[in-house]
């Protein structure tokens, strides 16, 4: 069987037609590329159409959406996220306090547990995004710009001058709750102000609580991804926890969410960017994924242990947290204070009444001493009732009014009436003093 294809010679030359549908083809595939290359530079760099206002608002969400990304400022890498802000100067100069201010920023970065911003990438930042808040120095501002920058712990401080001595005050703030995690006020001058400012920076990052995670786990212990240059050394101890452990009702609803602590473990070898661990405590046994924190300072990492195992014993951060309840609206009348009104509103009655007894005997005693006096003895007698009726009234109006001032004594001290106050009061068409008391 023959194949004329096969036996067909290689440079046969080709039919006219052929190179014609060749050449509309080559224009055709031209105007595509064309076509193609057009749209992906519009789809790159649109431009506004014609008569068309571009959208300025683009810009505006472009810087809101880096800002709730977090801008790029930290480099990320695991450590503790420090915003150093600028020293508050008192007695020396700006620039003075800038320079002791940015030694002390290098010592904390060089600790290796913190990564660390400064207040010049702070003002470079805001100078645009937030005015309000370039040079920063205050915990208000701090703590918000902690927030907006993703910082974990906000460093703000004083320096001033007393007699050649330089005195540091700082405060290590949680920008999430506004709490002081650590504080101290140091005092050097310039020939010990270097060494002084190192240890200044360890001390901070001693007491700075150390956060890690679980990268391994196996049947006595885990894996922290916390070692050598963090600070983590043979025999220190860590707690486990979760984060975000939903805390319910009796009802099985949702009320908020906690931290959960569920071991405490010990470390039996360090390599440089994490450490080997043995379960010494535990509630529940550590996943892949849970956190792990210390801090390096003795003191505070022992206090630390041991809360932690008192915790982990008793349940006492998460046990009676489950009934949830509901403020109910109460009144409850004080006896008391009901008893003082009715005896001071009765002792007003009869201070009353007496005076009305005292008036009525000694004007009718008046009246017949005016008439013409007489030995009569009805006369006599009549004079004696109203004198007396007179003299009776006013010794009773006398102990009415002793009662009310005992019971007004009273009830300013069990808080029923206020001080008695006398103002002058002036106003058009009236002057005079105001005298007032309630109760």
């Amino acid at each position: 069987m023959n194949f004329p294809f096969i036996n067909m010679p290689v440079n046969k030359p080709a039919p006219a037609g052929s190179y014609l549908l060749r050449g509309f083809a080559r224009l055709l595939g031209g105007l595509s590329l064309l076509i193609i290359l057009s749209s992906a530079g519009l789809l790159v760099n649109p431009g506004p159409a014609a008569g068309q206002v571009p959208d300025e608002s683009l810009q505006t969400r472009l810087e809101d959406d880096m800002l709730a990304g977090r801008p790029e400022l930290f480099v990320g890498d695991g450590r503790i996220r420090l915003l150093v802000l600028g020293l508050r100067p008192n007695g020396l100069t700006e620039s003075a306090a800038e320079q002791i201010g940015h030694i002390l920023e290098k010592d904390l970065n060089n600790t290796a547990h913190f990564d660390v911003v400064g207040p010049r990438e702070i003002n470079s930042y805001f100078e645009r995004m937030n005015p309000d808040l370039v040079d920063c120095r205050e915990i208000a501002c701090g703590v918000e710009s902690g927030n907006i920058l993703g910082a974990q712990r906000a460093l703000v401080g004083s320096l001033r001058l007393d007699n050649q001595t330089f005195i540091l005050q700082i405060r290590l703030i949680d920008p999430a709750n506004n709490l002081t995690d650590y504080e101290e006020e140091l005092r050097f001058n310039d020939a010990n102000m270097e060494e002084r400012l190192f240890r200044l920076a360890n001390r901070i990052s001693d007491n700075s609580l150390l956060e890690g995670q679980v990268i391994n786990t196996s049947h006595r212990g885990v894996v922290i991804s916390l070692g050598k240059v963090h600070g983590i050394k043979l025999g220190n101890h860590l707690v486990i926890y979760k984060k975000d452990v939903p805390i319910t009702n009796q009802e099985g609803r949702q009320l908020y969410t906690q931290r959960k602590k569920v071991a405490i473990v010990k470390v039996l070898n360090v390599n440089e960017n994490s450490s080997e661990a043995i379960i010494i405590h535990k509630i529940e046994a550590p996943y892949v994924g849970e956190y792990a924190q210390t801090y390096l300072d003795n003191i505070r990492q022992i206090e630390l242990i041991e809360n932690t195992r008192r915790e982990l014993d008793t349940g006492i951060r998460l046990g009676n947290q489950f009934q949830e309840v509901i403020p109910e609206s109460v009144v409850r009348e004080d006896e008391e204070k009901i008893d003082w009104e009715q005896r001071m509103i009765q002792a007003r009655m009869d201070k009353d009444m007496w005076m009305i007894v005292m008036a009525g005997g000694g004007g009718l005693a008046g009246y017949m001493l005016l008439s013409g006096f007489s030995t009569e003895m009805s006369y006599l007698l009549q004079l004696g009732i109203a004198g007396g009726a007179a003299g009776y009234g006013f010794w009773q109006w006398d102990q009415s009014r002793k009662k009310i001032n005992d019971l007004s004594v009273e009830g300013r001290a069990k808080g029923y009436i206020t001080d008695l106050r006398l103002q002058p009061v002036i106003t058009r068409g009236y002057k005079g003093l105001a005298m007032s008391f309630k109760y």
